[in-house]
């Protein structure tokens, strides 16, 4: 759950300053923005999915079952 929302949190951040990459892509370079702008989404997306698929996991197990279908 922790993980969950702390990957959330980051992605919160990341779009809440998405409109200033133009401006910090000017001053420190478009390359290395970018990079590390793509750098902190992977982080915290798999952070986010990694805690979310632990949850799931958790929840399906206290409720027995295990997600098949037949």
């Amino acid at each position: 759950m922790i993980a969950s929302v702390f990957g959330l949190g980051l992605l919160i951040a990341a779009f809440a300053v998405i409109g200033r990459l133009g401006g910090w892509a000017e001053d420190y370079g478009t390359i290395l923005v970018y990079l590390a702008f793509f750098l902190w989404m992977s982080i915290a997306g798999r952070l986010f999915c990694w805690g979310a698929d632990k949850l799931i996991a958790t929840v399906r197990e206290k409720s027995g079952t295990s997600g098949d279908r037949r």
